[in-house]
C-alpha cells in the first residue's frame, strides 16, 4: 500500500510542478495584460503576479505537509494526507482554469468582441492545434453551384 501512495505523491508532484510554471507564467501574462485607459498600475501583494507566486508558495508548502503526513502511517495521518495532497491537486485544476478564462476574458474585450467564451476558444481546433505547433487545415467550403448530376441534360433536336 506504501508503493501505490508514494507513487501516487511522485505522480501528483510532477503534475503539480509544470502546472505551477503555467499558473505563473499565466499570473505575469495577465498582470501585464495592457488595459485600456489604464493609467500606470499599482504593483501590490494583490497583484496577478504577486499573489500567483504567493499562491504557489502556500500551495507547495500544504503539499510538503500533506507529503509528510503519510510518511508516519498511521489512520488518521494517511487519511488527512491523502484528502489534503487530493484537494490541493484540485485548487491546482480550477486556479489553472480560472486563469485561462480570465486570460481568454481579457483578451476578447481587448479585441472588442461581443461575448467571449472561455471553452469555446481552447476547444476550437485552430487554436488547441497551434498550441501544439501542428499545421492547421482549412474547413472545406461547399459551392454554391448546382452538382453535374442534378443539371438537366441539353437536349438536341
Amino acid at each position: 500500500m506504501n508503493e501505490i501512495l508514494f507513487f501516487g505523491v511522485i505522480f501528483g508532484g510532477i503534475f503539480s510542478l509544470f502546472s505551477s510554471l503555467i499558473l505563473l507564467h499565466m499570473g505575469m501574462l495577465i498582470d501585464r495584460f495592457p488595459v485600456e485607459n489604464e493609467e500606470e498600475r499599482e504593483r501590490s501583494i494583490w497583484s496577478p503576479e504577486e499573489f500567483t507566486r504567493y499562491a504557489v508558495a502556500f500551495y507547495w508548502a500544504m503539499y510538503l505537509a500533506g507529503a509528510g503526513m503519510l510518511i508516519p502511517g498511521t489512520r488518521v495521518l494517511t487519511v488527512a494526507g491523502i484528502a489534503t495532497l487530493f484537494g490541493l491537486i484540485l485548487f491546482m485544476v480550477t486556479a489553472l482554469i480560472f486563469s485561462g478564462a480570465t486570460y481568454n476574458l481579457m483578451r476578447a474585450k481587448n479585441k472588442g468582441s461581443g461575448s467571449p467564451s472561455a471553452i469555446g476558444a481552447m476547444m476550437k481546433p485552430g487554436n488547441l492545434l497551434r498550441a501544439f505547433h501542428l499545421p492547421v487545415q482549412g474547413r472545406k467550403t461547399h459551392s454554391t453551384r448546382p452538382p453535374q448530376a442534378s443539371r438537366p441534360a441539353p437536349v438536341e433536336e
